[in-house]
């Protein structure tokens, strides 16, 4: 072979070294953004996660208040009904009352 070859083969030799070295630096980092981009997508999905939680939660909150103030109602009405058939009931019960303890008393 020739001096021109061996100095042909000799560059393309070292130009494939090259190569691979920038290659290599580029596959590093080609990895590195994509663990960048992964670790922010994963923090966005966090991040989106956690409003769903929360707006969850706060839609739970909202309909568990909803049901407490309606049974609340409920029970005030219920209390409100026994108070009136108790008044209703309460000359009766005065004479009743009143007759044992008259009675108790005549007794004596």
């Amino acid at each position: 072979m020739s001096i021109e070859y061996m100095k042909r083969i000799s560059a393309a030799e070292e130009e494939a070294v090259s190569v691979r070295r920038q290659a290599q630096t580029d596959v590093r980092k080609l990895a590195e953004q994509g663990r960048k981009d992964a670790e922010q997508l994963l923090e966005q999905a966090k991040k989106k996660a956690e409003a769903a939680y929360q707006e969850v939660i706060r839609n739970a909150e909202a309909e568990a208040q909803k049901a407490y103030d309606k049974r609340l109602a409920e029970v005030a009405a219920e209390c409100d009904a026994m108070k009136k058939r108790a008044a209703g009931k309460l000359p009766s019960a005065v004479k009743v009352i009143t007759g044992k303890v008259v009675n108790l008393s005549g007794d004596s």
